[in-house]
């Protein structure tokens, strides 16, 4: 699509789709039932929220996490025609954007929700994915964990269809995108859905000749000697006995600021499946960092990656250089690395915000900045360096924050099957 038509089509939207939210009362709650120890939807379907005490690393982290036992899906419908690649995305509203629509898989959808447990409207294009057609190729299908440090084991199937047969008729809120046209829009704050940009980082194409600096026997034996060290424990309490938040009429939060607060909101949404609901949503205290070190060793480009271990994931995972929820960059000076991090060595430098049915307008600044002797840097334990390649089977193994294989996938948009 041509970027002026482009624009056109996300003015149109923008104007198409209504949204209004409203913050509400704990005790004005109608859906949603707050107890000492959860807080639920009165049907026990979509999602709950539920406070922990979890112990890792000899230190104990008091926080709720939202569970979700449930898998949904992500797909994309790709297309191609007279030699080029086309996406269907679709621009989607939620309460927590922060442009109010975002551009979001073909389909995006909790189980509850594409079950019609909220009972409303279908999800659109579902069974294209539930259920291939002959036509259909399945390019992958991974499936992915979402934040470690807000969910419990979340997971999402990310899916890339094909459709080799015919074209089909779309609505008007839905696009068929081409890689310059996402690229266009990675560079527009807010306006890629993180949803969106997690399928496309599991089908990126490898490289054909790459020279390692480390072995991928390395890079697991990292990663499990890191496992045996923190030796996480987790257990469910009460909001009471959570160390460290308050709760008041209006919201849940942490006193520190260095995590999160939760709201109980209103929603009407003129063209969603369901136009008028209620939900809890999480929202940063501040904007949070991003930033990938790369450099070229052996002719290949190599990350720096990070080993991390989230409250919501029983093992460790790799992650960026630098990922810091409310990061504060010119107050948080001990931040290893972060002085790596200006403008005269940054290839990207972007702002994409979290996904908005769970969160209230959470962004994240994302860079990518190149080093050029990466011998002068001393790595302790937890750093390791990964050639693009083993960055890819790394997210396949589900080995890779959502926040890591995603920076991956904006600067490597080019390279999307």
């Amino acid at each position: 699509m041509q970027i002026n038509k482009l624009v056109d089509w996300l003015r149109n939207q923008k104007r198409n789709n209504k949204l209004k939210i409203q913050k509400k009362k704990i005790n004005f709650l109608k859906d949603w039932i707050f107890k000492n120890n959860s807080i639920f939807h009165k049907t026990n379907n979509f999602f709950s929220i539920k406070p922990f005490l979890i112990n890792q690393l000899k230190k104990k982290i008091f926080q709720p996490l939202i569970v979700q036992k449930e898998e949904g899906i992500l797909g994309i419908i790709k297309q191609n025609r007279q030699g080029k690649d086309y996406y269907l995305l679709q621009s989607k509203i939620e309460p927590g954007n922060i442009n109010g629509i975002q551009i979001s898989p073909t389909v995006q959808a909790t189980k509850s929700n594409y079950l019609r447990k909220h009972g409303g409207k279908k999800t659109i294009f579902l069974n294209y994915f539930l259920k291939p057609k002959k036509n259909f190729k399945i390019i992958s299908k991974t499936k992915l964990s979402e934040q470690g440090s807000r969910f419990l084991k979340k997971k999402n199937w990310n899916i890339l269809l094909e459709n080799k047969g015919k074209s089909f008729p779309i609505k008007n809120n839905f696009c068929w995108l081409t890689k310059e046209n996402i690229k266009y829009l990675l560079n527009k704050k807010n306006m890629i859905n993180m949803d969106t940009i997690s399928v496309l980082s599991s089908t990126i194409k490898k490289n054909s000749i790459e020279i390692k600096l480390n072995s991928n026997k390395y890079l697991n034996i990292r990663l499990k000697k890191f496992s045996k060290k923190i030796n996480i424990k987790r257990n469910q309490i009460t909001f009471e006995r959570l160390k460290g938040w308050k709760i008041t009429n209006h919201s849940i939060y942490d006193i520190n600021k260095d995590k999160f607060s939760i709201f109980f909101i209103d929603v009407f949404a003129n063209l969603r499946e369901v136009k008028k609901w209620e939900q809890p949503i999480i929202s940063d205290h501040f904007s949070s960092f991003n930033g990938f070190l790369i450099t070229n060793i052996n002719d290949t480009s190599h990350y720096l990656l990070k080993i991390i271990s989230e409250p919501g994931f029983d093992k460790p995972i790799f992650t960026s250089t630098i990922f810091e929820k409310n990061f504060l960059f010119k107050l948080k000076k001990n931040i290893k690395f972060k002085s790596l991090f200006n403008k005269s060595t940054c290839s990207m430098d972007i702002i994409n915000s979290d996904e908005g049915g769970r969160f209230l307008k959470n962004q994240t600044r994302n860079m990518i900045c190149e080093i050029k002797n990466y011998k002068k840097i001393e790595l302790n334990e937890n750093y390791v360096w990964a050639s693009h390649n083993q960055i890819i089977d790394l997210i396949n193994q589900n080995k890779m924050t959502i926040e890591a294989r995603n920076l991956f996938a904006c600067c490597n948009i080019d390279k999307i099957q």
